[in-house]
């Protein structure tokens, strides 16, 4: 167990460093790679076994990373992991940029109990109007990746194309009611 652990240590290590590189060894040699491929409309489900911080339980983990606000924070970095992502620091209009093409921008919005809000976050909250003409342009510029963690440790990812999921929810927010349709 301990070796493979190193292999699969360094082989995301050396991926986040050396991505381009990566796939062409893999590809070349028809070596498999642990890389999900970007599928859009398709959920993906994954359970998240390794998670902790020093003395809390995993009852108490689990509590606070049911919070989006908290969750978003960790996804944002594990997405990099699993998929042909880059992840882009800061407060920026995207979270994500792809791999292999940095044109290509991901805004990574999290599922919880109060549904999915996919508007920019300055139109959210108190004081703030939504605007549907900067909603819709700033759509047309991104993929959403929409992670569910309702069920964490188990949790769903589906990557849609922003102007897709703004003409099914023009509000910018898709209901917990339309959770299992969202990720049928």
């Amino acid at each position: 167990m301990y070796v493979f652990y190193k292999i699969h240590y360094f082989y995301i290590n050396f991926l986040r460093q050396n991505r381009r590189t990566f796939f062409y060894i893999c590809h070349k040699h028809n070596i498999p790679s642990i890389m999900q491929s970007i599928e859009y409309n398709k959920t993906y489900q994954f359970t998240i076994e390794e998670f902790g911080f020093s003395g809390l339980s995993k009852e108490t983990m689990v509590s606070i990373l049911s919070d989006g606000r908290v969750f978003s924070h960790f996804i944002e970095q594990w997405l990099t992991t699993v998929f042909p992502l880059v992840h882009v620091p800061g407060c920026k209009a995207y979270d994500h940029t792809h791999a292999e093409n940095p044109e290509l921008k991901y805004d990574q919005k999290t599922f919880t109990r109060g549904g999915c809000r996919f508007c920019p976050s300055n139109m959210i909250g108190q004081g703030r109007s939504f605007n549907s003409e900067i909603f819709l342009e700033k759509s047309k510029k991104l993929t959403y990746i929409v992670v569910s963690n309702l069920e964490f440790p188990q949790i769903r990812v589906k990557f849609v194309q922003g102007e897709e999921l703004a003409t099914l929810y023009p509000k910018g927010e898709i209901p917990l009611k339309d959770f299992g349709k969202f990720f049928a």
